[in-house]
């Protein structure tokens, strides 16, 4: 009696903590993919304005241009698709949810492209096989890649790459574990039968899990961090544009020293923002 009851009570510890990682995991997911969407808001929006400024700009220095030919850049690579491809298409499929700041994510609808949770994922946590971070990459490579990060892919287009998607299982969460072949609600965890032994395992098991729940959570804030970091130098460099608009000559050579510096600092502002749309997130898990 004692050891069936052992068993039971070890059995609901596995069920709680399993859906307790998988909420975890889920909300992680969610945040994944709250930073892909804002990354490419502001990217285009982003650009949107420089280039807006820039046509009204006589003699603009030549590094004005260049950090924004660099964001389009980076934006291609973590879209997989052509700046004038995205310009052209402002209707495609637009970011659905709620926008953050004041500035720049201020009522941004803008389109994304058809990005799929797999690119969200490998583009926040991934790298290629090369080591190469995925978000580096672009195009056919991005998606490729993404796909193999997350286990669907390579090895012979028979999937199976990149250690067999262990962090799509760690990602799916205890769904993702019956893809594996390693159900926990199967392989004689929930038998009848040798009380003791499955007790053990069941616990063993929900404190593994137990231990997890708070690295992914750990790693949901950083996520989050990195999306409110995007969004605040995104509308810094909003703020910055009006400001030159507002008050600022028409000619580049006509501005003062103390505007020179200024815009000097909004240009790489401009190319931190590059820097922050392809930073990775370390997967604790």
């Amino acid at each position: 009696m004692f050891k069936k009851k052992f068993r039971k009570e070890a059995q609901e510890r596995l069920r709680r903590a399993a859906n307790n990682y998988e909420t975890a995991c889920k909300s992680l997911q969610n945040s994944a993919a709250n930073l892909y969407q804002k990354r490419v808001e502001c990217g285009v929006e982003t650009i949107k304005l420089c280039e807006q400024y820039i046509n009204t700009l006589a003699n603009s220095p030549k590094e004005f241009n260049k950090v924004v030919a660099a964001l389009k850049f980076q934006l291609k690579e973590i879209t997989g698709k052509d700046w004038e491809l995205i310009n052209a298409n402002p209707n495609t499929e637009l970011v659905a949810g709620s926008t953050a700041g004041a500035g720049v994510m201020a009522g941004a609808g803008v389109a994304v492209l058809g990005p799929t949770a797999a690119m969200a994922f490998a583009t926040t946590f991934g790298t290629a096989s090369t080591g190469v971070a995925i978000s580096s990459l672009s195009g056919a490579a991005a998606t490729n890649a993404a796909l193999a990060w997350l286990g669907w892919g390579t090895v012979a287009a028979g999937g199976g790459g990149m250690a067999a998607g262990n962090t799509l299982l760690a990602l799916a969460g205890p769904v993702g574990w019956a893809i594996g072949g390693a159900s926990l609600m199967g392989g004689g965890l929930f038998l009848e039968h040798e009380n003791k032994k499955i007790g053990k395992e069941a616990n063993s098991r929900a404190w593994e899990l137990e231990t997890s729940i708070s690295k992914v959570n750990s790693t949901k804030q950083e996520v989050e961090l990195l999306e409110r970091e995007t969004v605040r130098l995104a509308d810094l460099i909003y703020t910055e544009i009006k400001y030159f608009q507002q008050n600022a000559p028409k000619d580049y050579s006509s501005f003062s020293q103390s505007l020179q510096q200024r815009l000097g600092a909004l240009i790489n502002s401009i190319q931190a923002l590059s820097q922050l749309l392809k930073k990775t997130v370390d997967l604790k898990l």
